[in-house]
């Protein structure tokens, strides 16, 4: 596939291209004396050079585009989600044309013209002319160009192919991990979360009173559900390593504890109950929990109340039955970080 700008022609009723001796051979090539399909560029692709395109970057037509959400358009200019997302005219600069060309005249100079809700990538002719009053489609650009340049600058920074459609739930995800999940739409929050707007109005319908979650909306779950996510940070330099007999410091987090007791417990898989609620058991032997102390609390495992019970009572044994707490401790590491209580 090529991309190219054409040249329209409305009083010869002809349409030109201008591809070069290079990309006109590879025209020539793909044909192989057919006729060429013409299609107008999916918008997801406004700011792409003309040239070759590679298949794989070409969105799958077939599923919806979070592009045409218009619930995130707010989600998308807040300050807040901006300043994660990165410059938006850096990506609006890299469009190459005019965004209202109509086939007629078109000066070769750029500029941006911001609107309301985005910003629109257009010639000094059209820019003069859409300032004296803006137009429908003007604004319509503008939005699609805010929403193009979110969902996409989303899907790079979760690491996506360039082809990678982006999805609700992943954008839901992103907006947590960057903290900024308090700005994304009440209806999309109640999507994620299977609350449906009639069953909302009704809570009763929706849950019993003895449920945990009763009576809360969707943005309420969320909040909830976030703030067990702990964030680490790490230092390169810190002062100690240039200390001889530095102190060695344990690492304490009520949060990550929490979110421990949360979990199924690890030798049993079942979840707590009142009677039988499930605590976060630090590693011990295997060189931890030495002269009253306990290990990091990144040593943590869960454990059934009554399960940590028999494995004070006979430690050996317990790992003898259920296995190494080494291997309990590294895989609520993994599971925890897979659910994205660490990042």
């Amino acid at each position: 596939m090529l991309v190219l700008k054409p040249f329209l022609q409305p009083d010869l009723g002809l349409m030109m291209f201008k591809p070069g001796k290079s990309l006109l051979d590879e025209l020539v090539r793909m044909s192989s004396g057919n006729r060429l399909l013409v299609a107008p560029l999916p918008k997801e692709l406004v700011n792409v050079p003309s040239g070759k395109l590679n298949h794989s970057a070409i969105p799958n037509s077939s599923k919806k585009s979070l592009v045409d959400d218009e619930r995130l358009l707010e989600f998308f200019l807040h300050a807040d989600v901006q300043n994660r997302l990165g410059n938006f005219y850096h990506w609006l600069e890299r469009i190459p044309h005019c965004q209202l060309s109509d086939g007629e005249f078109c000066d070769k100079n750029l500029t941006f013209l911001d609107c309301k809700h985005g910003a629109l990538r257009l010639c000094w002719h059209h820019d003069n002319q859409e300032r004296k009053q803006l137009s429908e489609q003007a604004r319509k650009t503008a939005r699609d160009n805010i929403m193009v340049w979110g969902v996409r600058t989303v899907a790079g920074k979760l690491r996506f192919d360039s082809n990678h459609q982006l999805t609700l739930p992943e954008l839901f995800w992103w907006a947590v991990r960057e903290g900024v999940y308090q700005h994304l739409p009440n209806s999309v929050v109640d999507q994620m979360f299977g609350i449906k707007q009639e069953a909302k109005r009704d809570v009763l319908t929706l849950k019993r009173e003895s449920d945990p979650d009763f009576n809360l909306d969707g943005k309420e779950q969320l909040e909830r559900l976030a703030k067990q996510v702990v964030r680490l940070t790490v230092n390169d330099n810190p002062p100690a390593m240039y200390m001889k007999r530095p102190k060695q410091l344990n690492w304490r987090s009520e949060k990550y504890l929490k979110f421990v007791r949360s979990l199924p417990c690890c030798a049993t898989g079942r979840h707590g109950t009142d009677s039988d609620p499930v605590v976060a058991h630090h590693l011990i032997g295997h060189g931890e929990g030495k002269m009253g102390g306990k290990a990091h609390d990144l040593f943590t495992m869960p454990m059934l109340a009554s399960v940590h019970q028999e494995f004070h009572h006979d430690p050996k044994a317990w790992e003898a039955k259920h296995g190494s707490q080494l291997f309990f401790v590294k895989q609520t590491l993994k599971r925890v970080m897979g659910l994205g209580g660490i990042v």
